[in-house]
């Protein structure tokens, strides 16, 4: 059985589809906008799957576009799944619709300076990850620590994204928990290395100022809607940038701080010497 998308890609499968039928009508945005008498801006929200559309809002731009009665039946059948409701993941709420989105993503380009990434996470080092959080109760931290490593078991699938994850060396360096608990997160990430779809690069301290300084983010790009989202977590707060110049910005910056990083060899040789040193405890 085809994995379920989600309501989330449903909405930017949708908004990809009316997007292609009013370019293929010859109207642009600003065309449509006042046709309707909308904002110009509601426009931009539908076809990036940020705005909600109702059952009238889509038959005026089928009309307005002159989609033919199958486009017209995809377009109603993606809105209905657009509107369904799924489980919510075990997350912090503001990051809810990342996880979704994270589960459809086709690649997958991180930078974490002084952190590793969670969704290469060991249950156990997120447990002391969220532990230290003034945002997780307490009560939570069992359930969301074992969540991240489950998504980690993705990578592991018939069918897996393609991960690239940019760190710098204190991500690495940074001791969390006791030795045994930090060696085991560095194994993780060795063993995931060597998967043909997992890319890891380290940024030595030593190499001073680098594109990334001050950032950290997330690129998903879902084949299915031909979208790239940039993700930036806040610590109460996250937000999500789909148009073209923010994600341009961060994929040039990811593109270059690549270039900046150690070579993967390298990298995994400076985390095999990391894992030696804590075995050495």
């Amino acid at each position: 059985m085809a994995k379920d998308p989600g309501p989330l890609v449903q909405r930017l499968v949708l908004g990809a589809e009316l997007r292609d039928l009013r370019e293929a009508a010859g109207l642009t945005s600003d065309d449509v906008a006042s046709h309707l008498g909308w904002y110009r801006s509601k426009v931009s929200k539908i076809e990036t799957g940020e705005g909600k559309l109702s059952d009238k809002d889509i038959e005026v731009l089928l009309t307005l576009y002159g989609a033919h009665e199958r486009a017209g039946d995809k377009v109603h059948r993606l809105a209905v799944e657009a509107r369904r409701k799924l489980p919510a993941a075990r997350v912090t709420d503001w990051a809810k619709k990342y996880v979704s989105l994270e589960e459809s993503a086709s690649e997958i380009k991180m930078f974490f300076p002084d952190v590793i990434p969670g969704l290469l996470h060991t249950s156990a080092y997120a447990h002391e990850c969220l532990s230290a959080s003034v945002m997780v109760p307490s009560v939570e931290v069992d359930e969301i620590a074992s969540a991240r490593e489950r998504r980690s078991g993705k990578l592991f699938d018939s069918d897996p994204p393609q991960v690239w994850a940019v760190m710098g060396e204190e991500a690495i360096q940074r001791r969390v928990g006791n030795p045994e608990i930090h060696r085991g997160q560095l194994e993780h990430i060795r063993q995931l290395a060597d998967l043909d779809n997992v890319t890891i690069q380290l940024i030595p301290t030593s190499m001073g100022t680098h594109p990334g300084m001050g950032l950290m983010f997330t690129l998903l790009h879902i084949d299915a809607a031909d979208a790239t989202i940039a993700y930036i977590e806040n610590l109460t707060s996250a937000d999500y940038f789909s148009g073209s110049q923010h994600v341009r910005a961060y994929s040039l910056v990811f593109d270059r701080l690549r270039v900046a990083a150690l070579s993967d060899r390298e990298s995994l040789r400076l985390i095999d010497r990391q894992i030696r040193e804590l075995g050495e405890e």
